[in-house]
């Protein structure tokens, strides 16, 4: 009879020893290539940053331009129906462009008293339906009318202007970035500063006494 043999290790392949394999990749980042990373990361950040800045003020620049714009026309048909420029009231109160008696729910100067609103003919300001409204820098519009005579940091009477003035009295915020005057004068409005405020001239007007000025 014939015997045959097979070994177990004719047919079974001996496994490697994965000791012995050695490593060809590698494990992580070094500290070096981490900070250099982050560093990068800080760079894009502050970059993404100061664009998102950037853009955020053009656009409230262009919604101050608007309403200088607005309030400007406003005026001038109140002008030209009542024969005068609104007097002065306080920040945040309706000189008469939005409401005939506007004026009366804040401050406002006595001569208001003494006229004559018949020939009113508004809402000179229709697209401000919601009232006398902030800036867009968040802080109020306040329309001053100075008197022949008055001049104070370049603002001189007789002469109406809209300034811009902080969200409280005595206070800073609300009010656009430090540059905001220059680019108004590079823009060509005409514009004055003082005390944390920015004033825009509205309209020019000589033999008139009914002005006032807070």
């Amino acid at each position: 009879m014939l015997w045959v043999y097979f070994s177990s290790n004719t047919f079974l392949a001996k496994p490697p020893n994965t000791a012995s394999v050695k490593k060809t990749g590698r494990g992580g980042f070094t500290l070096l290539e981490l900070i250099v990373a982050f560093m990068v990361l800080a760079v894009l950040a502050s970059i993404a940053l100061v664009y998102a800045k950037n853009v955020r003020h053009k656009a409230l620049m262009a919604l101050f331009y608007s309403d200088i714009r607005q309030v400007k026309i406003a005026a001038n048909r109140f002008q030209q129906d009542m024969g005068f420029y609104p007097p002065d009231v306080w920040r945040g109160v309706d000189p008469g462009l939005i409401e005939k008696y506007g004026w009366r729910d804040g401050g406002h100067s006595s001569k208001w008293d003494q006229l004559d609103l018949s020939n009113w003919n508004g809402p000179y300001l229709e697209n401000w339906k919601k009232g006398w409204k902030r800036n867009p820098f968040g802080g109020l519009y306040d329309w001053d009318n100075y008197e022949e005579g008055y001049s104070h940091m370049g603002i001189t009477g007789p002469a109406a202007y809209l300034t811009l003035k902080p969200s409280e009295w005595g206070g800073t915020t609300g009010l656009p970035l430090p540059l905001f005057e220059d680019e108004l004068e590079a823009a060509g409005v005409d514009v004055s500063s003082w005390a944390y405020c920015v004033a825009v001239k509205m309209g020019e007007y000589h033999n008139q006494d009914l002005s006032g000025g807070h």
